[in-house]
């Protein structure tokens, strides 16, 4: 307890000055960081997030850090700083970092056409590294901003044809091992057959169990994507990105002038500032700029990397559902759409500031009385956070109340599935046996026969329910999504092969 006051000494100091006796400050402070430790630990709550874990950095030093609920829910382990998770969007300030690196050392350059690098897209030649970091590469390249994780993720190709080594080597050599990051690593998948394999499995196997929400919102059993690429699949803890953010601020991974560019906004061909810089966000709140990535993998990773420069303050939080994420329209480039944002803010920023309580209010209650409230706060600062936060908790609200409905959908869906299994012929699911081949990915799908229905299986991957709708047509569910299968035939109708549709997508197999 005492080592923790001292922390909360050292944090007052810093935020706040010396202008209060030490008593007082001392006092002041314990009850500033009580009110931010129960306002997160109520928003996991009011979110529905499983296990989330949290740091505070000032001046390259982590000075809080906790968990919250649980890492495994099933097995009553808490989550703590040192729990590492899935980061999702979150990696893509680290592939910038290794792009800007390497610009430094002229291998290549933001305008280079990534058609130079192998990379084929519709706009041909016109899409440059920039675009591509910067994501405004879709349509007229340069135009506008379109965020957009899959173009994002082919900056793996282009750091492996510059360079020869694959982006996965680069982080280890380049910013893991030296900032001693031991418990940072990608996803299995991403590291196979290279040397630092076994500890990508060391992390792997100790990160947070992944959760998603049933229609009773309660949680249940999640699923982790192991992809790797420059858009998403590493998996870290807060502590070790609090390491990342010390370097940052120290300029000892890229100089203070490439740093610089990497936050400043992309100005599109009209002149217009973007809110991407380049592997970031970038904004300015009330005159204060704000540095951020946010991370959200459906349906079981969310996180948020949130940088104040000018005050030296960084917020880092990682979650096992996707629960921090989800609700707000971070994508469009505002981070003060989040709750944990507006809290940090509201606590560890303004209220230094304000000098006196903030009001309290009653969010169960209805819009017209909240508003009331709200607008008898003189203090115009402090009346926008709240009127932000209003806004945000009734996204969470109308997120959780859709996810409610998709869930109670999805379970009727499977319901009706399963007996519709039961009176299809069993010869017909046995003709779908097979090995199918997707060319489009180089993709193998294993059908196999299970009691009275069937399963689906990639290589490497657990096997998943094949469900019916009709005789031909079939789902599985991954998470929360469904994705199509639907059996092809020839002329005497022999099995010919599959088409899967995922988000729209539509991949065709061949029965091999």
């Amino acid at each position: 307890m005492k080592m923790r006051i001292l922390v909360m000494c050292l944090l007052a100091t810093l935020l706040a000055g010396c202008g209060m006796p030490a008593a007082k400050q001392e006092e002041v402070d314990a009850e500033r960081w009580g009110t931010f430790e129960a306002e997160l630990e109520n928003l996991r709550q009011l979110m529905k997030i499983a296990g989330m874990s949290a740091a505070v950095v000032k001046d390259g030093q982590v000075v809080w850090a906790r968990g919250f609920g649980f890492a495994d829910v099933e097995k009553g382990i808490p989550a703590a700083p040192e729990t590492p998770y899935h980061l999702a969007s979150v990696t893509k300030p680290f592939a910038a970092l290794v792009i800007m690196q390497l610009v430094q050392e002229g291998k290549l350059s933001l305008d280079d056409p990534v058609s130079r690098y192998g990379v084929s897209l519709p706009e041909g030649d016109k899409v440059t590294v920039r675009h591509l970091m910067s994501h405004t590469s879709a349509g007229t390249p340069g135009a506008r901003y379109e965020y957009d994780g899959n173009r994002y993720g082919l900056l793996s190709q282009v750091i492996q044809a510059s360079t020869g080594c694959s982006l996965q080597e680069w982080l280890f050599e380049r910013i893991l091992q030296p900032l001693g990051m031991d418990n940072t690593a990608p996803s299995p998948e991403g590291c196979a057959g290279l040397p630092f394999a076994p500890a990508c499995e060391r992390v792997y196997q100790a990160i947070a169990r992944p959760y998603l929400l049933d229609e009773n919102l309660d949680f249940i059993p999640g699923i982790y994507q192991n992809s790797f690429s420059a858009a998403a699949g590493l998996i870290s803890t807060v502590i070790d990105l609090a390491k990342l953010d010390a370097a940052l601020d120290a300029n000892t991974l890229v100089t203070a002038a490439t740093k610089e560019q990497m936050f400043t906004p992309t100005v599109s061909n009209s002149g217009q500032d973007l809110p991407y810089g380049l592997g970031w966000f970038t904004q300015i709140y009330r005159g204060t700029r704000l540095i951020w990535h946010y991370g959200h993998w459906p349906p079981s990773v969310s996180s948020l990397f949130f940088k104040i420069p000018e005050q030296g303050l960084t917020l880092i939080v990682l979650a096992n559902t996707d629960g921090l994420s989800r609700p707000f329209p971070l994508g469009d480039g505002n981070v003060m759409n989040s709750l944990v944002a507006l809290a940090f803010y509201k606590d560890l920023v303004l209220a230094p500031r304000y000098g006196r309580p903030f009001p309290a209010v009653d969010w169960s209650a209805d819009n017209s009385t909240v508003f009331g409230l709200i607008n008898q706060v003189q203090d115009e600062a402090v009346r926008d956070l709240l009127t932000k936060e209003l806004y945000s908790r009734r996204m969470v609200a109308r997120s959780l109340a859709q996810v409610q409905e998709q869930a109670r959908q999805l379970a009727e869906k499977l319901a009706q599935a399963r007996e519709l299994a039961k009176t299809i012929d069993p010869e017909k699911l046995d003709a779908y046996v097979g090995e199918y081949k997707i060319e489009q990915v180089e993709m193998t799908l294993s059908v196999s026969r299970v009691q009275d229905g069937l399963t689906i299986q990639q290589a490497g991957a657990p096997p998943a329910e094949l469900l019916p709708l009709s005789e031909t047509r079939f789902f599985l569910v991954v998470g929360a999504d469904v994705y199509d299968v639907k059996f092809t035939f020839d002329e005497t109708n022999r099995v010919t092969g599959l088409v899967v549709t995922v988000y729209g997508q539509t991949f065709t197999a061949r029965k091999m």
